[in-house]
């Protein structure tokens, strides 16, 4: 609105003081004088006419100001209204200070005078305003005079009559002689609802009363959580002066009482949170809480105190911000793990804030200037106390790559990388599985961790992680890769039974990297208990078994549907809808289907939306979005859509919640204002939802699901005798949690009274209360009880390890047993016995046997030599196993406390056995009989070459545990990494002997004929095992070394020293360099120990001499380097190696091809006579260059 046309409202009508005798003309409407009635001895005065000036001064003088400043809302808000349209002016009714009305005594009757601006006024004919003036005054009996002003044309009235009538006829005078106004003006937008109020119900009075239309702007933007930010809607009034005038003070009233106390919300800096303490006050006009996790301080109270806290707090949070000092450093991300970001903080109050990145390497640090730089030394000290070894597990396995990333995937998803750390005090990390499954990793390294002072831990920490990785093959593997990425969550779920019973470790990579990949890997893991490693048949069964069990996975597959939609990037907001609650709405309604926005289902994309999910959900959520985008078309009342609806008044409760924690929490996840009526209003209850339209749509939803539910809610009572209540209970509150699980409902039991409640949905309460009155009958039938007492001592054994014995008891005799020990220093106990007399007498029964038999025990101890106490304990306590099992007769009741045997190495030499006199007797016995028998033991050693102990030991140790156990003695085998030959054999005479003679049989020599090859031709005739691979294959004869196994595999694996220069510079691709290699003397040789038939042997023996005597000529080497070893490589070694063996034939030279897991991996090597090897030189050209 304008000015011009404010100014025209507030003058429209105006109170009037005097009247220009000399500039006016008085329309003469009537001469009646309205009666006023006087107390007596009181003189009359004529009431004042319209020509007295001192009554009533010059129209148009300028009483009537338009207050023309802004309206401010709350407690300081100053309304304008009476100010700027109608005001009583003074009337003669006994109450005002004017001379006009000295001395006249109170009357019923009232005056009023105004004016209508010519401005303001209707275009109407002089009849036609007698007409309405004569009609007003006969219906209410008042008295009216009007005049004219010839000079501003504005009209004045005075009427005179009853106050009732009076306000009336002024009211009536206004609407009829004055054009519609309208006027419009601001108010905050959360107060619009409270200004219609619930179905109208502040409104419409308001129009009603004052013949106005009110039109109220809705909101286009998401309602502000904080009061303060609260944006402004328009407010317009359409009707005659007053009518408009006295709206706009009610609804300003609605306003004020809105407004007077505000919520507001300030967000703390980020950089700033850390160093902000909570702040937690409560004062009568003001409370304070945060930050909360999000950094947002709330403020509530008396408006000006929380603007001005507001105020105080945003300067407290700028000056700190200006104190705070913020310094990145690029740190590598493997060092980044050893900077204790909680130590930095606790002794510098510097925030430490490391890159989630992959990749990232800049690390920050804030806080105060000193103490950051502080704190960045004290973490370049920390982290120069650690080391970082590195190992390259690619390597292993021919150097499968592929391979390598699911063993990485598989060995920190199950545990075992953090195993190995915990064991050896290290830290250890494989890639992340986002990098594993993809393929850009062309190296996998595993990365140890651990203080630079202890290497050895890192050493024995990379032991471990070898062993583990050779052990696990990819012969142990199977990936599947048909299902897709949308199931990745339900994949462990679906697998977990039959990868028990397999004992098989799913790996769900494509879970674990957020849907980079399709695979999920299955391993084949170790038994514990088996002795034998399984065949590649039945690991390849147990993998298959285990995948299939995602078939029903797959048949949910075929129903998978896809859909990529076109969205405008910009239209995308309406699918998320506020905070990304729409979205979430929508993903929840759903059964199972997936929405990415601004991604066409493979990578990014901005005016893409992807759907995957069940068929039907999918359709589903097309239509959703197809409206939601329809809505978003037109946006009005698109954020404050409007929807009432009722809930039953017995659930509002229920709706509400505690301190109104449920309704917030229903209004945070739809991101909507939930308004309930106030008024009582029955039986149902009004809601007012206002918010994003879908969100409001899916709140109604919600909330009608919720009522219905507790609508249906009912409470019963159970009366329960306080002696049944235990076994009703039942353990732990086993039976209570059981049907509180079954049937949703709450069970309680009221401690004061006999009474159980059972509350929840009607069908649960019913289906929970027969089973406890059922189970109840069933106490009381079974109810008597009978009390045992019993030595304390004997207690124990009843219970039984973890309760062991008294379940058992409990179980076979259907009794309730409750064990009771006594006041500490009391010798007995008590047992209470509740449940049938049958069972009564049978769980007697077998009390008694218990106590019988602990009164029988006896403990013997024995001191044995310290040297027999792994006689007696045997393998893993085999041996102890065996005397305890031999006592009692049968394996059942093997206690510990039967046999107690010092740990090795103690200073306690004495045995003790503690248990019913027989069995302990029988073991002493025992134990007597094994130190007698080793006592006259006798022991044999043997020097067996090491490289036979493996004969005697067996797969999973089972020849020499066969050893033992048939010729009752003891084998000491050396361990592997012990440099000793001997066995020792341990027992009687006899025994040894045989045993002995059995150890020589198993250990002869099994090889026809030795050849000594001199140390210098070895590596040159072994050719790497090729020359051994032959003669097996063609002759079925085996090459051993003996003793000098390793010195031959040392010898055949050695690399010729690399002579300066070998490798090429600039561009340079292959180079060929020529060295003299003289034999060096040496009367070394390697026994080449040949096994086989004797004609095959001969032929091998001649094979080798001839061998010897070619290569003794060798005198040349030749380094054939390459820039891109791989493709030539291959070209060199052709399939099987074929085309290399043909080289060498050809060449007469020794041709060495590295293998990528080489240390030297880019240069061939070429060895014989100078002749051979310039021959071998051409030939490789040749072949490289085909």
């Amino acid at each position: 609105m304008s000015t011009e046309n404010e100014t025209n409202i507030a003058t429209a009508v105006a109170d009037v003081e005097i009247n220009d005798e000399n500039n006016s003309t008085t329309d003469v409407v009537s001469e009646e004088s309205t009666a006023v009635e006087t107390p007596v001895e009181t003189t009359p005065v004529p009431p004042p006419s319209i020509n007295d000036e001192n009554a009533f001064p010059t129209l148009g003088s300028g009483v009537v100001a338009t207050n023309k400043n802004a309206v401010s809302w709350g407690p300081s808000m100053k309304t304008t209204v009476s100010s700027g349209s109608v005001s009583s002016a003074p009337s003669s009714n006994g109450n005002s200070s004017n001379n006009l009305t000295a001395g006249v005594a109170r009357s019923k009757n009232v005056q009023e005078a105004f004016n209508i601006s010519h401005i303001a006024a209707l275009n109407i004919i002089k009849t036609e305003f007698i007409k309405i003036v004569s009609d007003l005054k006969k219906a209410h009996n008042v008295s009216i005079e009007s005049t004219l002003s010839t000079k501003t044309q504005d009209r004045s009235f005075i009427v005179t009559g009853k106050p009732n009538d009076v306000a009336r006829v002024r009211r009536e005078l206004v609407r009829r002689l004055t054009k519609p106004v309208a006027e419009s003006f601001k108010v905050p937008a959360s107060t619009r609802s409270a200004i219609i109020g619930s179905g109208g119900r502040n409104l419409k009075p308001i129009v009603e009363a004052t013949a106005t239309k009110i039109d109220i702007e809705r909101s286009q933007t998401p309602s502000s959580t904080d009061q303060e930010d609260d944006d402004e809607i328009t407010v317009t009034i359409t009707g005659d002066v007053d009518g408009v005038l006295e709206a706009k003070k009610s609804i300003l009233a609605i306003v004020e009482e809105e407004t007077k106390t505000l919520t507001a919300r300030i967000t703390v800096p980020e950089r700033v949170r850390p160093f902000v303490q909570p702040l937690e006050s409560s004062e009568e006009d003001l409370v304070v809480a945060g930050p909360n996790k999000n950094g947002i301080i709330t403020i509530s109270g008396l408006r000006d105190e929380v603007i001005s806290k507001k105020n105080e707090l945003s300067q407290e949070f700028d000056s700190l911000n200006k104190k705070i000092k913020v310094d990145v450093k690029t740190i590598p991300k493997k060092y980044q793990q050893f900077i204790n970001t909680e130590q930095l903080w606790k002794e510098f109050q510097v925030v430490v804030k490391l890159p989630d990145g992959e990749d990232d390497t800049e690390v920050e640090f804030v806080g105060l200037e000193k103490n950051v730089d502080a704190a960045i030394k004290s973490a370049r000290n920390t982290s120069s106390q650690f080391v970082i070894d590195s190992l390259v597990i690619s390597r292993a396995h021919g150097g499968d790559v592929v391979h390598a990333r699911r063993l990485a995937a598989f060995l920190s998803y199950s545990g075992l990388l953090k195993e190995i750390g915990k064991q050896h005090h290290t830290s250890i990390q494989a890639p992340p599985y986002s990098k594993l499954a993809g393929d850009e990793l062309s190296s996998i390294a595993i990365e140890t961790s651990g203080p630079s002072s202890d290497p050895a831990s890192i050493q024995a920490s990379r032991k471990a992680i070898i062993d583990t990785v050779n052990r696990f093959t990819p012969s142990r593997f199977l990936v599947v890769s048909d299902l897709s990425s949308f199931f990745a969550k339900r994949v462990v779920h679906a697998t977990e039974g039959t990868a028990k019973v397999e004992n098989v470790a799913v790996v769900p990579l494509s879970e674990l990297s957020n849907n980079a990949t399709d695979d999920i890997i299955f391993v084949a893991l170790d038994g514990k208990d088996d002795e034998f490693a399984p065949t590649q048949e039945e690991i390849d069964s147990r993998l298959r078994n285990t995948a299939e069990s995602l078939d029903e996975l797959r048949k949910a597959q075929e129903h998978l549907k896809r859909v990529v939609l076109d969205v405008p990037s910009d239209k995308q907001q309406f699918i998320a809808g506020p905070n990304g609650t729409t979205l979430a709405s929508l993903i929840e309604s759903a059964n199972s289907v997936n929405i990415v926005l601004h991604n066409d289902g493979k990578a990014e994309a901005d005016d893409k939306v992807f759907i995957e999910g069940a068929k039907t959900d999918v359709v589903k959520v097309e239509k959703e979005i197809a409206t939601l985008l329809a809505d978003a078309a037109d946006q009005t009342d698109l954020y404050s859509f409007v929807l009432e609806t009722t809930v039953p008044t017995s659930v509002l409760s229920r709706l509400i919640g505690k301190s109104g924690s449920n309704l917030k929490e229903i209004s945070e996840k739809f991101a909507v204002n939930i308004d309930v009526d106030k008024e009582d209003s029955g039986e149902k209850t009004g809601l007012k939802i206002t918010g994003y339209k879908f969100n409001v749509k899916e709140a109604e939803v919600h909330i009608a699901h919720a009522a219905k539910r507790w609508a249906d809610e009912i409470t019963k009572t159970l009366i329960v005798a306080k002696q049944y209540r235990a076994s009703l209970i039942g353990s732990n509150g086993q039976n209570v949690k059981k049907l509180q699980t079954k049937y949703n409902v709450a069970i309680h039991f009221d401690r004061t009274t006999d009474d159980v409640t059972i509350k929840g949905p009607s069908r649960g309460v019913a289906k929970a209360t027969e089973e406890l009155k059922d189970l109840l009958d069933f106490e009381i039938a079974n109810g008597y009880t009978k009390e045992l007492t019993v030595p304390v001592a004997a207690i124990s054994r009843i219970i039984g390890r973890s309760g062991e014995n008294v379940n058992r008891i409990a179980v076979d005799t259907g009794v309730d047993v409750r064990v009771h020990k006594g006041p500490d220093g009391s010798e007995t106990g008590t047992i209470v016995l509740t449940g049938s007399r049958t069972g009564l007498t049978n769980a007697e029964k077998q009390i008694e046997a218990i106590v019988k038999e602990v009164e029988d025990t006896i403990t013997v101890e024995l001191e044995v030599d310290q040297k027999y106490f792994k006689d007696i304990l045997g393998p893993k306590g085999a041996t102890k196993q065996k005397i305890i099992t031999q006592a009692l007769g049968n394996s059942e009741g093997v206690a510990a406390k039967l046999l107690h045997v010092p740990e090795a190495g103690s200073d306690v030499s004495v045995i003790s056995s503690t248990g019913p006199k027989k069995v302990v007797e029988n073991i002493i016995e025992q134990i007597k009989a094994i130190v007698a028998d080793k006592e006259s033991a006798i022991q044999e050693t043997l020097e067996i070459p090491k490289n036979k102990h493996r004969l005697l030991i067996g797969a999973g140790g089972f020849v020499r545990r066969s050893l033992e156990d048939e010729f009752d003695v003891y084998l000491d085998i050396p361990k592997a990494e012990s440099k000793s030959d001997s066995v020792v054999i341990q027992g009687q005479p006899a025994n040894v002997e045989k045993a002995k003679a059995k150890v020589l049989e198993l250990t002869a020599d099994s090889w026809k004929t030795v050849v000594e090859v001199p140390v210098n031709v070895h590596a040159s005739v072994f050719q790497r095992g090729l020359f051994a691979k032959d003669v097996r294959i063609e002759h079925n004869v085996d090459i051993s070394f003996g003793d000098a196994n390793r010195k031959a595999q040392k010898l055949s694996n050695a690399v010729p020293t690399l002579p300066d220069g070998v490798r090429g510079e600039g561009e340079e691709t292959e180079k060929f360099t020529v060295v003299e290699d003289k034999p060096v003397e040496n009367d070394d040789v390697i026994p080449w120990r040949l096994s086989g038939e004797d004609e095959e042997v001969a032929k091998v023996e001649k094979l080798i001499k001839d061998a010897i005597a070619q290569h003794s000529n060798d005198d040349t080497i030749g380094f054939f380097w390459f820039k891109t070893p791989e493709k030539v490589f291959r070209k060199v070694i052709g399939s099987q190696g074929s085309r290399l063996n043909s080289l060498r034939k050809k060449s007469g030279a020794q041709i060495t091809v590295p293998k990528p897991s080489d240390k030297v991996n880019d240069i061939i090597y070429i060895k014989g006579p100078k002749a051979a090897v310039e021959k071998a030189e051409k030939l490789l050209r040749s072949e490289i260059s085909a």
